[in-house]
């Protein structure tokens, strides 16, 4: 046997031992958490089932609620706190008890817990349950919370460093046919291009789209956004760029129209590129997509 024919049979040996790890990857149970509001619709839940089923993933609901501390200088302490909390908890076991049943009709691995800690550490206590899992989904009822809310947004994506996938209060793929990319060559887009990457390859198309053509000193090519599509075209991902012009129009607007006018079925961004405290007093991109949830958004930081 010659040279080149023990390195074409080493190869092709390789490549079958290849094609084998990737199969029985595809074959591992992931772990998807989703959090949700006592208040939530069957939609959260129904499309976390939806994207669950599609690989047979365990799916954990967390029905989280913030708890009120006590009142100061009430000992004991006051009976309208006493009956604020009742209630709460009381929702939440409702809650419970209705997700386990819808999940169960479902005929999939779930699990159903709750938490129901106060203010000051509820972004830990929303860590510690996110650091389990490998997605994590924010129900439209957990976003339209004012008090969750942040404590969701700093609990996963600050405190426990996870990306997080929003849904919108209306039935959703998260399989996804196109894909927008909102991308400013940021280090958070690209963390949340890694974290959507199996997204991306299984999709037919992703937009790579810059809105007044920004350039990161960190990116390569010789145009903006050059570099993650060449990136995303050798993993064999069907890639469009896109450079739109905003026209003094919020970013935010911008990407949901576009996303919109291609017909996405979901959003990967990079949150929060300025301090949560610059975000909370100025607004930018990552509140304002949030408030205006459309589509599935996937972001990380």
């Amino acid at each position: 046997m010659s040279f080149d024919q023990r390195q074409c049979r080493s190869r092709a040996a390789g490549l079958e031992c290849w094609q084998e790890k990737r199969r029985r990857a595809s074959m591992d149970v992931r772990s998807i958490l989703l959090v949700i509001a006592p208040t939530a619709s069957k939609i959260d839940v129904q499309n976390a089932l939806t994207l669950a089923a599609v690989a047979n993933d365990h799916l954990a609901v967390l029905v989280a609620a913030i708890a009120d501390p006590p009142t100061v200088g009430d000992y004991p302490v006051g009976e309208i706190w006493l009956d604020k909390r009742e209630q709460d908890l009381a929702s939440v076991e409702s809650e419970v008890v209705r997700c386990k049943e819808q999940c169960e009709l479902a005929g999939l691995s779930f699990e159903v817990d709750s938490i129901y800690p106060e203010r000051a550490w509820a972004d830990a206590a929303i860590a510690a349950h996110a650091l389990c899992f490998d997605l994590v989904l924010i129900g439209s009822s957990a976003l339209r919370d004012p008090e969750l809310k942040p404590r969701l947004i700093g609990g996963v994506l600050f405190d426990a460093g996870q990306p997080a996938m929003l849904l919108p209060d209306h039935p959703s793929t998260l399989c996804p046919r196109k894909v927008l990319l909102a991308w400013d060559g940021s280090v958070p887009a690209g963390r949340a291009v890694r974290a959507g990457h199996d997204i991306l390859v299984a999709a037919e198309e992703v937009h790579v789209v810059l809105v007044d053509q920004p350039r990161s000193r960190f990116e390569g090519g010789d145009e903006p956004g050059a570099g993650m599509a060449n990136y995303l075209a050798r993993h064999g991902i069907n890639v469009v760029v896109d450079r739109i012009a905003s026209c003094g129009c919020p970013i935010s607007d911008v990407l949901v129209r576009h996303a919109r006018e291609i017909g996405a079925d979901l959003i990967v961004m990079g949150a929060y590129g300025h301090s949560r405290l610059r975000e909370r007093i100025l607004g930018g991109v990552t509140r304002a997509t949030i408030d205006q949830l459309k589509l599935p958004a996937l972001m990380a930081h």
